[in-house]
């Protein structure tokens, strides 16, 4: 009987067992057969020397092999070089007895080139000497709930980041607006108008999650914030762009003041005036830079103040230094120009720069 046995576990079909084998023991084998087979967990045996034996098909499903494909390959070498230590630890516990069994998340590499991460849980088929004759591995594929807990890490991790930007931002605002008001009134105006426009940055970074904020719709938030529907009299030109949070706050920030001047002196102030904003990116590499640029456009142009106000502190120290860039803030014949470069890599999302 050990030795029919022996033999059913090497069988990979009903139709290769032995035809003189009584009925009710064919039966059995059949079962357990269709079990293996149709069981929507993967289900591999595994030698001692790390070849795949079996598969089922669930198993072949999940790693992309056919069985006799799978015959050719070792656990090892499908596994992520990351997971191999410890996978490997707790093989060796296994097959001393030292652990009836054990399961671990780990990545296999699939036909495709593809990782995938899966529960594996392992269990070890002894002889009848006692001995570790092979290993059963039951592969569940959990890539998905993988793939949904790195995301949820990630998105924890990014808004404790970006809290802590905000949190800088703010900071810096009630210390330098602060001594530019003449009483707490006109403090507490001028902090919250400023505190909407970080709020509006801040959702175009959440609606863009990890992938940034869009160029274009951060521009068309803040501007629209002053002139509702109406954006006529601004155009807005640029390639499609994600910013990271850094780069959103502090533009943010500039536009608010850039707008909220425009309509107090600027183009906006008067009939006709109008502004184009625009930004570009040049060159390639650690070379590559962008570059933004808000022009107004007025027939009748005022000169700028030499008042050095917190709009100005913003303009020229507070956004540039949050981009590791520069900015200049000109007056031309059609009136105010101001212009933002800054290394491509610190503008853009990590996704983005590469």
């Amino acid at each position: 009987m050990a030795t029919e046995t022996h033999e059913i576990d090497r069988a990979e079909k009903i139709g290769d067992l032995p035809p003189d084998l009584p009925s009710k023991f064919m039966q059995s084998a059949a079962a357990y057969y269709s079990a293996f087979e149709n069981a929507t967990i993967g289900i591999g045996h595994i030698s001692m020397s790390g070849h795949w034996q079996y598969a089922n098909g669930a198993l072949a499903r999940i790693l992309g092999y056919s069985p006799s494909e799978l015959r050719d390959l070792t656990c090892q070498e499908m596994t992520h070089p990351n997971e191999l230590p410890l996978d490997g630890e707790r093989v060796l516990k296994l097959l001393a007895g030292e652990l009836e069994h054990y399961a671990i998340d780990k990545r296999f590499l699939r036909s495709d080139g593809h990782y995938i991460w899966t529960r594996k849980t392992l269990v070890v088929k002894h002889s009848e000497a006692g001995e570790p004759d092979y290993l059963i591995a039951l592969i569940e594929d959990i890539d998905d709930r993988k793939k949904a807990e790195l995301e949820n890490a990630f998105l924890v991790q990014e808004l404790t980041h970006r809290s802590r930007n905000i949190l800088s931002v703010i900071s810096s605002l009630t210390s330098l607006l602060a001594p530019s008001c003449e009483n707490v009134s006109e403090f507490e105006d001028r902090l919250l108008e400023r505190l909407h426009a970080i709020a509006r940055s801040n959702d175009q970074l959440l609606f863009g999650r990890h992938e940034g904020a869009s160029m274009d719709a951060l521009v068309h938030s803040q501007v629209s914030a002053f002139l509702g529907l109406d954006m006529m009299r601004v155009s807005v030109s640029g390639p499609e762009v994600n910013v990271n949070a850094a780069c959103c706050q502090s533009l943010s920030l500039a536009l608010y003041e850039l707008t909220s001047n425009a309509f107090k002196y600027g183009a906006l102030s008067s009939p006709g005036g109008r502004i184009a904003l625009s930004w570009e990116t040049r060159g390639n590499g650690e070379d590559a830079v962008f570059r933004f640029e808000w022009r107004e456009i007025s027939s009748n142009p005022r000169e700028m103040s030499d008042h050095q106000g917190f709009g100005t502190t913003v303009l020229e120290k507070m956004a540039p230094m949050s981009v590791r860039g520069w900015a200049e803030r000109t007056f031309c014949a059609d009136g105010i120009v101001w212009t933002l470069e800054a290394p491509l890599v610190a503008v853009l999302t990590h996704s983005g720069a590469e």
